[in-house]
């Protein structure tokens, strides 16, 4: 290119060099000229020679002229193609900015990628690390498997001790429910047992409400005798000490009395020790049911901790279940993920790697369109410069011949200088043309020397323009090997990826068989489960029907016993009732022949039983108020009165008490019997106490004092204790002949 651009600068240089001799010529016509008029002795063959010369001239500047032509016409040409070649180079940067953008958008695209890949690397490592902590999972489940197997079977053992138990329970309480059913039986007996006992007391009432209203009739009829054998006093008190050797024999007879009591007490105490031994056994019975409700509890407990404990299991089965689920399901979303992500990496890469290529394809397509429009324009500027080249030897041969024929003019100059004359202003005309051509050759001249530097800066331009662009190609070329060297690595990387994910599916089928095999153990767990909770409902069923079983033969023994104890309280009412009826038929025998024996000598007598009676019955009140001091509250009794009264009385004759005394115990006495009501308050008469037996007395208060009020009280309130002694089953107000009425015996 160097060269070529010195050969046209040369090729200038002749066209300046030949204007220059034109211009010399001119410039020497001019001189000779204007020495013309100042040579008038020149002849006339020089002046037809100068003629000569000036056709030649004309006929020379006439052909400059059209070289000159041509030359404008190809410096239009060539300033044409350097528009063209302008105008490519304009398009060759506008290929080239297109390709540093595009460059711009590959690195872009390459950092993306780097990015996708650090982020791919990522995700691999957290595929690697969710991979692991699953591993770490299962392998947790697997323990915690076996840990519930243990469990299970340790369950499994329990269940069955349970069952042993439940057994030896369902055999208890089958013979507890026997026994209940009895008790039940003998308590269903024991009720109607007692409805009798209430009957029969309520006829011994109707019947000792009888024997009052008889005894009271009796009392009348003694005092209708005492009033009879008042008058028979004096012989009394000389009987009364025949009576108090009877007394002395009556004592010994008390004694004896007091002997049958002990023993009879004695008796009741025995009665009263088997009753407690009923009792305890009683007690001993409700504890055995109690203990066996606190069982029945305790197993209830049992199996409800069982129940729970089923639950729990079935829950964190349910759990596990769940949780192996979502984790299958997590697997299998990372791994659809994973590969659906690798997969559109992958289409990504490819497609980038495609686009990649076909840019580099285009890009080498553009280089080779470049470097085949770089030759094109190098072989124009060759051609151009070969055309100028051409050119300039056409103009320097043109301009030697136009040497030699202005050597030929100069020897014609003779011919032309005749018509010189002639041609002086046509001369003068073309010699202003021709200045005027001059100007515009030299115009011409500073256009093309611009021309020229414009076209070496072109040149230069160019040649930077290729060297950048082949730096740029080989930049190109470089980035294109390091883009295939990248895009290799990213094939291997993905090839690599591929084979972790071939790795990653072998894992999660293994993961997949284990997750079976744990469901097919879950399942088979679950199964066991049913079997336990079907053997748990089998063992409450057994133990409900032992539950039954043992509470019907809790309800028999119960019934049993209840019926022992009406018949142990039937045999000792009746074996009372039989001592109590012959100690009253005793005292009546007793009180007749004392009454018989008393009519006899109370009337020799009467002054000292005074005074015995009035001792023996101070001793008496005393011990009446020993023993009825606790029951004053309940039982008011009119005795006290009267022994005060007695107290009060003159010792005397029996005719010493007050008249009063009489009417006013009579009237009340009377009233009493004329209110019109069936059963009636009966006071005792202070005849009565007089002549009534102390013994009796003793006998009657001793027998009051036998029964506590505070069994009294428990009967009442309806609560059945076991009662610690015999009184205790007479507490009840059908069963207590104290209640009504604390003569009732007398």
């Amino acid at each position: 290119m160097k060269k070529i651009g010195f050969s046209s600068m040369r090729s200038l240089d002749q066209l300046k060099s030949l204007t220059g001799s034109v211009a010399g010529g001119g410039v020497a016509k001019n001189l000779s000229f204007s020495s013309r008029p100042s040579s008038d002795s020149i002849s006339y063959g020089s002046f037809a020679n100068l003629k000569l010369t000036a056709e030649k001239l004309v006929k020379e500047q006439a052909s400059v002229k059209t070289d000159l032509e041509m030359a404008n016409s190809k410096l239009k040409k060539s300033m044409e193609h350097i528009r063209v070649l302008e105008e490519k180079l304009q398009n060759a940067f506008n290929e080239n900015a297109k390709l540093k953008v595009k460059q711009k958008e590959d690195e872009k695209l390459w950092k993306g990628l780097e990015s996708k890949f650090s982020s791919t690397k990522a995700l691999c490592d957290q595929l690697t690390d969710t991979l692991q902590h699953l591993a770490g999972q299962v392998q947790d489940a697997e323990k915690d498997k076996e840990f519930f197997e243990v469990k299970l079977s340790a369950s499994s053992k329990a269940i069955d001790c349970l069952n042993q138990k439940m057994d030896a329970l369902s055999l208890k309480l089958v013979s507890a429910e026997e026994n209940i059913r009895g008790r039940e039986k003998e308590l269903e007996e024991l009720k109607i047992g007692k409805e009798e006992r209430e009957k029969f007391y309520r006829d011994e009432q109707c019947r000792t409400v009888n024997l009052i209203e008889e005894k009271d009739a009796m009392i009348k009829k003694f005092e209708a005798t005492v009033a009879a054998n008042k008058q028979a006093a004096a012989s009394l008190n000389s009987k009364l000490r025949e009576v108090h050797l009877e007394l002395s024999s009556k004592e010994v007879e008390i004694t004896r009395l007091v002997n049958t009591k002990e023993n009879l007490e004695k008796e009741k105490s025995n009665l009263q020790l088997s009753n407690g031994d009923f009792a305890r056994k009683l007690a001993m019975s409700i504890q055995e049911t109690k203990n066996l409700e606190g069982c029945v509890h305790v197993l209830a407990a049992q199996l409800v901790e069982l129940d729970k404990q089923n639950l729990t299991f079935t829950d964190k089965f349910d759990e596990l279940n769940s949780l192996y689920d979502a984790c299958f399901k997590l697997v299998q979303q990372e791994r659809d993920l994973a590969a659906k992500h690798s997969q559109k990496l992958y289409d990504q890469l490819h497609g980038e790697f495609l686009c990649i290529a076909s840019e580099r394809d285009a890009l080498q397509l553009v280089n080779k369109e470049l470097n085949d429009k770089i030759t094109e324009l190098q072989r124009v500027q060759e051609s151009v410069m070969a055309q100028l080249s051409e050119e300039s030897r056409l103009a320097g041969e043109r301009i030697k011949r136009l040497e030699s024929e202005s050597e030929n003019l100069l020897s014609k100059k003779t011919e032309t200088e005749k018509l010189v004359s002639e041609l002086e202003q046509k001369v003068n005309f073309l010699s202003e043309s021709s200045r005027s051509s001059e100007n515009k050759v030299q115009d011409l001249l500073f256009k093309i020397s611009a021309l020229e530097l414009e076209k070496k800066d072109y040149t230069e331009q160019m040649l930077t323009e290729i060297q950048r662009k082949t730096e740029e190609m080989d930049s190109l070329q470089k980035e294109s090997q390091k883009r295939d060297l990248c895009v290799d690595s990213l094939e291997k990387q993905v090839s690599h990826v591929q084979n972790i994910l071939g790795e990653k599916e072998q894992l999660i089928m293994q993961y997949e068989q284990r997750e079976k095999r744990l469901q097919d153990q879950i399942t088979q767990n679950q199964e066991m489960l049913v079997a336990a909770e079907s053997k748990i409902e089998d063992a409450k069923k057994q133990y409900d029907l032992m539950l039954e079983s043992k509470q019907s033969e809790l309800s028999r023994h119960l019934k049993e016993i209840s019926q022992r104890n009406d018949q142990a309280i039937n045999d000792i009412r009746r074996k009372y009732e039989v001592e109590k009826q012959e100690i009253v038929s005793q005292e009546k025998e007793k009180a007749a022949k004392l009454i018989g024996e008393m009519e006899t000598t109370c009337e020799q007598k009467l002054a000292d039983f005074k005074e015995e009676s009035r001792l023996h019955l101070m001793h008496i009140q005393e011990e009446h108020a020993v023993l009825e001091s606790p029951f004053q509250g309940v039982t008011q009794r009119p005795v006290s009165k009267l022994l005060k009264k007695v107290q009060n009385a003159k010792t005397g004759s029996i005719m010493s008490t007050p008249k009063h005394h009489k009417k006013v115990t009579h009237h009340e006495y009377e009233v009493e019997t004329t209110n019109g009501r069936t059963i009636t308050k009966r006071r005792k008469t202070r005849s009565t106490v007089m002549f009534e037996d102390p013994s009796k007395q003793k006998k009657m208060n001793a027998a009051k004092a036998i029964v506590p009020g505070s069994f009294v009280k428990e009967f009442k309130g309806g609560h059945r204790n076991p009662s610690s002694n015999i009184g205790d089953l007479f507490s009840e107000g059908s069963l207590n002949p104290y209640a009504d009425d604390p003569y009732a015996f007398d």
